[in-house]
């Protein structure tokens, strides 16, 4: 004779296997609809981080060369210099964010301090987007230069 008591594990074995079979068909579901591709998004966010990146150091490298120019041009108004000859260099440069329109406004510092030049733009932003990808990078630009044009260090 089999008693109640016994049944009541075969039911729960029963039904162990069942939602066993349940997951594992849940499983293959799922691989068959995976899409595979994870190298579209990894690409477009090493594009705009490449962008950002190219911005960033072209507005530094501008920075220096259009300051050199400034300086050398024996203008006393340096300042002045430095936005005009940056008015001819920025046109149709999407990379560097907001520098230009910022120069170009004049709202910008540059000078003679304690026997060196200071450049400095406070609220620059560089940004980038590819797809629904969006990189936005924000950056104070403060640089020294020597008397004679020469780069000398951040401030």
């Amino acid at each position: 004779m089999i008693n109640k008591k016994s049944r009541k594990g075969q039911v729960a074995i029963l039904m162990l296997f069942l939602v066993a079979i349940v997951l594992v068909i849940a499983a293959l579901v799922s691989f068959a609809v995976f899409d595979r591709k994870f190298d579209n998004g990894s690409v477009l966010n090493s594009y705009a981080m490449s962008d950002v990146s190219l911005g960033y150091n072209y507005v530094f490298a501008t920075s220096q060369i259009l300051a050199k120019e400034a300086i050398l041009s024996g203008n006393a108004d340096v300042k002045g210099k430095f936005k005009e000859l940056a008015s001819f260099r920025g046109k149709g440069i999407e990379q560097a964010g907001n520098f230009f329109k910022k120069i170009n406004e004049g709202d910008f510092v540059f000078g003679l301090s304690g026997g060196e030049y200071k450049l400095e733009v406070k609220g620059l932003f560089v940004q980038s987007s590819y797809g629904n990808n969006e990189i936005r990078r924000n950056y104070d630009l403060c640089m020294i230069f020597g008397l004679d044009g020469s780069y000398l260090r951040n401030c």
